[in-house]
């Protein structure tokens, strides 16, 4: 069978996109243009050079962008769109287009058919034959054939020496005899057999299934002169505009659409832009304008702000567990950081406003709220771009006395000036620390860390007295306003650009300190023990506090039970640490060696043996986890054994 006899083709462009966002808020992945030319552009025109006269291209999110783009273009392929109210996937979407794959021109036959193309509309190809697979197809028994890399991408597919794939999920990723799958197969519609009747599905699964069942192989070959990109993230999409004209992006290694303004201070580097006046400096950032996604919560800011809509640009700073979405607005050399909240399981958020406000008025530094717009839920606050002290104390030779001194002396004017105000304004807060506070955060330190995690059947009962009574201990101290998450990763630093211009007058409400950095993430704050929010900053596992150093620091702002409010805080760290690592996030894993780590030193200054000695058996635990096998002492420093 030679290339050209092959008349059908199905082009998959009903993906989400969802690692490029916001990019494809604006446009779906398939028509995000390379080199001005979009993806799918490039795709039909591949098919058609190939002979291919009929071509379906499904469609699910931003469907009427593409039913649009397919309807205006010129070529000489029929390309009709599929449009699927729920996404279908890889495979399931071959069900409703058996009429597409019958034999005749408009698929007038029931199948079986003639084999078809199935190619990824998000992946650039060049110079890639078709003759190679479609003699592969030969070898499969006219069954599957597709296009592999052994150089590129993740490398999941493993082939037997004839070609043929014998695993699509390789437990070896990227070793000797792995191949990624380029997103282009030459399908004989007996795969439809395979395929789930209805639903989502993948055509991975569809292989499976015919090579379980009836031995059929898909056989895979390679091309080393043909190039393919998968343009999945920002990096990878600018890697293959750079790849395809080298001399062209080196000598602007951005991707600017049409529209896109540009201020005298803008300096840009490996920037995809879509809109809006953009200036300042921004290095592998995804910019898009206001006016070109359906966001009217972003809107209504960008008016409380008198910025024009058409004039900001958006770039997406990611989702929170805590109901809230950031943004940053760009306007010219204005910034601002734009949040979307929901108050309706966490209230909270609804108050940071005011809480901003009332900080500020104490002389604790904040970030300056720029606009609230609370009818839409909506709030933006100065944008503080710069270093967190969890990047500064982790740095080499950083001098750390020197550097959280001034952040614990900011930390008690919140504890003293903030309580003051906050009880004269009688502002509304969070429940107060307290029996049922602290047993939720027991509660979730047992759930997620010593059950789940570890693997225990229950909190051992003499640990649990233990925890109680440091419970106790801290309501039986002054209550003061707390932060309540008062790490290092919520201490924000000013950039040196803010020591001018619209920072200055950032820098000034902030009293004598005269401090470059903000405290954030304070929505909820509520009364409890000076001790937690110390014990918060000194014993983080973000940074790793020697004895002397937490020791000095703590003279800068003596509070009573430190190590009780250690304790405490570091039980509900271990807790969250546990869930988030649980939920699909675990890079936060990581930071349960050196919590419980600051959980036996904690322990073992407030003379917790119970406590100290199941943190010994949970440092244990953890290091068989990791890999490493150590003994430690209680008491004392760990020892190899």
């Amino acid at each position: 069978m030679k290339a050209g006899e092959i008349k059908k083709a199905v082009v998959l462009a009903a993906g989400f996109g969802t690692r490029l966002r916001p990019l494809t808020l604006v446009r779906p992945k398939p028509l995000l243009p390379v080199w001005g030319v979009p993806m799918l552009e490039r795709i039909l025109r591949m098919l058609e050079s190939w002979g291919v006269e009929e071509i379906a291209v499904n469609a699910h999110w931003q469907a009427p962008q593409v039913r649009q783009f397919v309807a205006t273009r010129k070529g000489r392929a029929k390309v009709t769109v599929a449009e699927e109210p729920e996404i279908l996937g890889t495979g399931g979407v071959l069900n409703p287009l058996r009429y597409f794959l019958g034999d005749g021109p408009l698929g007038d036959r029931a199948l079986p058919g003639g084999p078809f193309w199935l190619v990824n509309g998000d992946v650039v190809a060049e110079a890639l034959d078709p003759q190679p697979i479609v003699d592969a197809f030969e070898r499969s028994g006219r069954f599957a054939a597709c296009w592999l890399s052994e150089t590129q991408g993740p490398r999941t597919v493993e082939a037997d020496p004839e070609g043929r794939i014998c695993n699509w999920k390789s437990d070896v990723p990227g070793d000797a005899g792995t191949y990624t799958y380029c997103g282009c197969a030459l399908l004989s519609p007996q795969v439809l057999d395979y395929v789930a009747p209805s639903g989502f599905s993948t055509i991975v699964q569809a292989y499976e299934k015919a090579m379980m069942e009836d031995a059929k192989f898909v056989v895979g070959v390679t091309e080393e002169e043909a190039f393919w990109g998968d343009a999945g993230t920002l990096e990878s999409y600018l890697e293959i505009h750079n790849a395809l004209d080298p001399d062209r992006f080196e000598e602007n290694p951005n991707v600017l659409f049409e529209g896109v303004k540009l201020v005298d201070t803008a300096d840009l580097g490996g920037c995809v832009v879509t809109g809006g006046l953009v200036g300042g400096a921004f290095e592998r950032t995804a910019l898009v304008g206001l006016d070109q996604i359906d966001a009217p919560r972003l809107a209504a800011l960008a008016d409380a702000l008198g910025w024009p809509r058409a004039d900001v640009a958006c770039g997406f700073l990611g989702a929170r567990g805590s109901d809230r979405s950031f943004w940053r607005f760009v306007h010219g050399d204005d910034r601002a950081i734009a949040i979307e909240y929901d108050d309706a399981k966490r209230p909270e958020n609804a108050r940071y406003a005011s809480h901003a406000r009332l900080l500020a008025e104490a002389g604790v530094p904040v970030p300056r709220v720029l606009a609230d717009v609370p009818a839409q839920k909506a709030l933006a606050l100065e944008d503080i771009d710069g270093d967190s002290l969890e990047d500064r104390a982790n740095r080499r030779g950083a001098d750390l006395v020197k550097l959280y001194t001034p952040v614990v002396k900011a930390l008690r004017t919140l504890h003293e000036k903030g309580t003051e105000l906050a009880l004269a304004q009688d502002v509304k807060l969070e429940p107060s620390f307290g029996p049922e506070l602290y047993a939720w955060e027991r509660d979730l330190f047992e759930t997620y860390c010593v059950k789940e995690r570890f693997g225990y059947d229950a909190l051992p009962k003499d640990v649990r007295a233990e925890l109680e009574a440091v419970a106790g201990e801290l309501m039986r101290q002054r209550p003061v306003l707390v932060h309540r998450d008062f790490q290092s990763s919520n201490v924000l630093y000013r950039p040196a650009r803010s020591a001018s211009g619209p920072y200055q007058a950032a820098r000034s409400v902030i009293g004598s300190y005269q401090a470059d950095f903000a405290f954030i993430d304070f929505q909820g704050m509520r009364l409890g023990a000076a001790a937690y929010d110390l014990a918060s900053l000194l014993y983080d596992p973000y940074v790793p506090l020697d004895e002397k150093t937490r020791a000095s620091l703590a003279r800068v702002y003596p509070v009573e039970k430190l190590a009780f409010g250690a304790v405490q805080r570091l039980v509900q760290a271990l807790g969250a640490f546990g869930r988030l690592a649980s939920v699909g996030q675990p890079q936060f894993g990581r930071h349960v060696a050196p919590a419980l780590q600051n959980l036996l030193a904690a322990a073992d200054e407030a003379d917790l043996d119970a406590l100290g000695g199941f943190a010994e058996d949970l440092i244990a635990k953890e290091d068989i986890r990791l890999g490493r096998f150590h003994h430690h002492h209680h008491g004392e420093e760990g020892e190899e054994e």
